[in-house]
């Protein structure tokens, strides 16, 4: 194996740029000589990292579909003209990259997080069987690496016949890790024999990159520590869309006026800016916000490891704030909202600290929040306990062995 792309990543979310990043370090310790390539979505000043990522956004994804490029200098003109029209030149020459990594890459790995699924919008799940697609044209190999699937219910006329192409694009994959039991059954449903469950890489995949790893500059960027012992907050601004927003916003105040009570040092880690704005009201609703601290600014998720690790426990429902924190033996308070959130606790022997934000049992909460504090040490032993069986085996290897690579 001489080269390999990766899909369904983007660096702007430290989620899905953890996921990059495991798989592309896993692929690298075991086959040191192949290159990989990302082919992101979303990637600002894509310069900035030691590693090649190419622009698998809309206008890419319309060139590759439609065969754009293969007409003769037709692609370099509309490179031209899209970058006009965008005041960019991120896409100059790229399609011809993007050909050539595909004409001599030998597997294709897909590391999206969800997209396809009536969770999702069915234009989003249809970017997938455009990329699997894409790999067939070229003859190339497809590995879905874990993620979310499921379920098939956008209630829409013409599902099932969306779902015949799910389900002819799906077969074509070597292998299909299904991160979730819920993902798992709703593609076995399907008849399709190349599904297999797997948690999700940044917990299976032992080795992780430091910053320093990952980024192209060798000078040291400054960071702002949270105390260590300490207790964090992340947010994610789907609580707000998912439950009520003003039920989510004093829950949040009762949680941290409690913590503040108990004398607790306790942080807000604005993994998003997206977030930014919730914690600012979550705070108005506080009688306690001047002995909270934030912080807040653009971290590479190792980085955000290194962040979390110092805390004694968090509460959050950011599923990648969660991962990072059980990768480093860090117990949460999880709120959520779907099966992963349980299924990713169940891993770990935590499921007793899922609430559903839709219908938070809030007197079992704050049991909860007393217990967590208590037993801190004695989950973090579990949690690190778990951790080691999960990465006595390797997805990434795994993979390969499918491949016979």
């Amino acid at each position: 194996m001489k080269k390999a792309i990766i899909t369904g990543i983007q660096m702007r979310n430290k989620g899905s740029q953890a996921m990059f990043l495991a798989l592309y370090l896993g692929l690298k310790t075991i086959r040191e000589d192949c290159e990989v390539v990302g082919f992101a979505f979303k990637s600002e000043s894509p310069g900035q990292y030691a590693f090649k990522l190419l622009p698998h956004d809309d206008f890419t994804r319309i060139v590759f579909k439609h065969g754009l490029h293969r007409i003769p200098l037709l692609a370099p003109l509309l490179e031209r003209i899209a970058g006009l029209a965008r005041k960019t030149r991120k896409w100059d020459g790229k399609i011809a990259e993007m050909d050539k990594a595909l004409r001599e890459a030998s597997v294709l790995f897909d590391a999206s997080g969800y997209t396809l699924g009536s969770g999702w919008s069915r234009e989003g799940g249809a970017y997938l069987l455009d990329t699997i697609r894409m790999a067939r044209r070229y003859g190339v190999k497809v590995v879905l690496m874990p993620q979310s699937f499921g379920p098939w219910d956008w209630a829409r006329d013409d599902d099932a016949e969306f779902l015949e192409e799910v389900k002819e694009e799906l077969a074509y994959c070597t292998r299909i890790y299904a991160r979730e039991t819920e993902g798992y059954e709703c593609l076995k449903a399907l008849g399709l024999d190349n599904v297999e469950l797997s948690a999700d890489m940044v917990i299976r995949e032992k080795p992780f990159p430091n910053a320093s790893d990952i980024f192209a500059s060798s000078e040291p960027r400054e960071i702002e520590y949270p105390e260590q012992g300490s207790v964090g907050f992340i947010v994610n601004e789907n609580l707000f869309r998912i439950g009520d927003p003003a039920t989510v916003r004093t829950l949040y105040a009762r949680i941290l006026d409690k913590l503040v009570d108990k004398g607790e040092s306790v942080y807000f880690l604005n993994t998003s800016t997206a977030d930014i704005e919730l914690t600012e009201k979550i705070l108005q609703e506080t009688r306690s916000a001047g002995q909270v601290k934030v912080i807040t600014g653009d971290h590479s998720s190792p980085e955000l490891i290194d962040m979390i690790s110092r805390f004694k426990y968090i509460v959050a429902s950011r599923y990648h704030s969660i991962v990072f924190a059980y990768r480093s033996g860090v117990p949460a308070i999880i709120f959520g909202w779907a099966t992963k959130y349980t299924d990713l606790a169940s891993h770990f022997g935590q499921e007793q600290y899922v609430f559903d934000v839709r219908n938070p049992d809030v007197d079992r909460l704050m049991e909860r929040i007393d217990e967590i504090g208590d037993r801190h040490e004695q989950e973090t032993q579990l949690i690190r306990q778990r951790l080691e069986d999960i990465q006595s085996s390797s997805v990434v290897r795994q993979a390969l062995n499918e491949l016979g690579q």
